[in-house]
């Protein structure tokens, strides 16, 4: 799997600390909204997911992620994120930021397939991510390949 999406923008001043560089909640902001946008250029918007199959979005499991640079004001960064793997009940997500060729800041999280069990909806669980789901992704992804 390597379904990605890649979009490129501007940090702003609402991004920035009083440094200037980037606070680092919003990485995590940036990240999370990519996955919806990745999913939406996948003709699969969460929204829909949650409305057919009863999901609860995709709840994050893992987050692990690292710093080589900071981003600051005004600077032109791209966010590349993609399907880094396919599990039964989760999916691996890589995200990458960049300023021209420079790495900036990197991360891997892990969602899972959530839904509200009917006996205790107060909770989630991770439940076997539908095979129609997989086979869109990767019918999705193999698109994206032969348009590059």
């Amino acid at each position: 799997m390597g379904l990605s999406f890649k979009k490129s923008f501007v940090v702003g001043w609402g991004d920035c600390a009083p440094s200037g560089a980037v606070y680092y909640p919003n990485y995590f902001r940036w990240f999370d909204q990519s996955v919806w946008d990745l999913f939406d250029a996948a003709e699969l918007p969460i929204p829909v997911l949650e409305k057919k199959y009863g999901i609860v979005g995709l709840p994050l499991l893992n987050l692990s992620c690292s710093f080589r640079a900071p981003c600051r004001l005004r600077d032109r960064i791209c966010l590349e994120t993609r399907i880094a793997g396919i599990e039964a009940k989760a999916f691996k997500i890589e995200h990458l930021l960049t300023r021209g060729d420079q790495a900036l800041v990197s991360a891997v999280d892990e969602r899972f397939w959530g839904v509200r069990p009917k006996d205790d909806p107060g909770r989630l669980r991770r439940e076997a991510i539908p095979a129609e789901v997989v086979a869109h992704l990767n019918a999705a992804e193999a698109r994206a390949k032969g348009m590059s």
